[in-house]
């Protein structure tokens, strides 16, 4: 698979998503993406964005400032 951007070649690796939720800022670090080897843009895997999702919800919903989270197996 080549790059959208460069053309590089993409690998799986982990990436860290950060996301500012109004309230607060959620960083998950090991979430399993796409990575490319030449300019380093990444894609979270589809099966991943899901747990991304499920839990910003959850420290939106609770209100936190800071939540740091790893993701399940990283």
């Amino acid at each position: 698979m080549k790059c959208a951007f460069c053309g590089g070649t993409i690998d799986s690796g982990l990436t860290t998503v950060s996301v500012d939720t109004g309230s607060g800022v959620v960083v998950i670090r090991g979430v399993p993406a796409r990575v490319c080897s030449q300019c380093g843009e990444e894609w979270i895997l589809d099966k991943s964005a899901a747990e991304v999702e499920r839990i910003v919800r959850r420290a939106s919903k609770e209100r936190m400032q800071v939540e740091v989270v790893a993701m399940a197996g990283a």
